[in-house]
């Protein structure tokens, strides 16, 4: 669990975690349409401030990981309870993606297939990804991210011709209600989750290359969202995407190359499921790594295994209706997610600001 990686490689993780996961739903193309480059322009301002500010306040300790930061800015009691908090929003978000992903198999590939065998099946994967490590995880990120950039570059190309609208115009349709919701979803379940990150910048071999390598991932991630957004809306038109659970997958459908090589969709969501493990694995490695500070925990490899079932457990006793999924992703977890992934770092940020002047006064 003490393994180092490069900022390069901690950067390509950012992009992995956000890409993967975000592009199958499009929920924000849903609600706000041709306005949905205010939500992207939004969130990438808001995913820099947010990593600054953990970036930030982890040089300022080089030698302490963000749990051990915690206990010395807040005291050993209540910094127990902000990274209980954050355990709590933790395991939600790694039991929506884990439902996610089972849904849309049970729901468009595999509809005969029990959902918690599906959601097993996930859970085992992720339980041995984290069991091995964090590098390896980073290593095998950087084999997938190339193909599936490949892919996504081919899918763009091939449905140019499939274009029907423009999907710029009109702007500023959408009401305030929409760009507003739109805006927080996106946030939510894209660069509000850099605090997770924040829990392995001291992993990283040179702390003052976090910044500028995460930023760039974060632009990098807004400009995919924002080029499949408009391509999905272009293509197959803003009814069907409000109306469709999986609106990009509609669209990739449409590409084809000649007769016999028509499902190039399996492919890219072959790579999206990968991609979308990288996420709910990093997401359970952190888990484990907090969980572990916080109860004291010495031996990480047979907590691994706990916190493994833990999450199947909790998993398959959440989200079980599809209405439940959505209505939870959309009004509650955005306001639920506010303290650990937003007020939390800003804490930290107060206090390694007093701590730093109260100790230019002693000198």
């Amino acid at each position: 669990m003490k393994e180092k990686i490069t900022h390069f490689q901690l950067g390509f993780l950012l992009f992995g975690f956000i890409a993967g996961f975000e592009s199958m739903f499009l929920t924000e193309s849903k609600l706000m349409k041709q306005d949905v480059w205010i939500a992207n322009l939004f969130n990438t301002a808001a995913g820099i401030g947010l990593l600054w500010i953990i970036s930030f306040v982890q040089r300022q300790f080089p030698n302490l990981n963000l749990t051990e930061i915690c206990d010395k800015l807040l005291g050993r009691w209540f910094s127990k309870v902000l990274l209980c908090v954050y355990l709590l929003n933790n395991l939600e978000t790694e039991s929506g993606g884990f439902r996610a992903v089972s849904m849309f198999y049970t729901t468009v590939i595999l509809p005969n297939t029990s959902s918690d065998y599906l959601i097993f099946l996930y859970t085992a994967c992720s339980t041995y990804a984290v069991y091995i490590g964090l590098g390896t995880l980073a290593r095998t990120n950087l084999a997938i991210l190339p193909f599936f950039l490949l892919g996504f570059l081919v899918t763009c190309l091939f449905i140019i011709p499939e274009i029907q609208t423009n999907p710029f115009l009109p702007q500023l349709k959408s009401s305030l209600p929409n760009r507003v919701v739109g805006s927080i979803h996106l946030f939510t379940f894209t660069f509000s989750q850099v605090i997770t990150f924040g829990f392995l910048m001291s992993r990283v071999e040179n702390m003052k290359k976090i910044f500028p390598s995460c930023a760039i991932a974060i632009l990098m991630t807004s400009i995919y969202l924002i080029m499949i957004s408009y391509l999905t809306l272009s293509s197959v038109g803003f009814n069907y995407v409000q109306t469709s659970t999986y609106p990009f997958f509609s669209m990739i459908q449409m590409v084809k190359f000649g007769e016999y090589l028509e499902r190039i969709e399996v492919l890219l969501v072959g790579l999206w499921t990968v991609l979308t493990l990288v996420y709910i694995v990093i997401m359970q490695y952190v888990f484990t790594l907090v969980a572990g500070h916080v109860f004291g925990i010495s031996k990480m490899k047979p907590f691994v295994v706990a916190i493994g079932l833990l999450c199947f457990v909790h998993t398959s006793k959440s989200y079980i209706r599809t209405a439940d999924h959505f209505t939870y992703g959309i009004k509650i977890y955005p306001l639920s997610s506010l303290l650990p992934c937003v007020a939390f770092p800003v804490i930290l940020l107060v206090l390694t600001l007093i701590k730093r002047r109260r100790e230019v006064k002693s000198l």
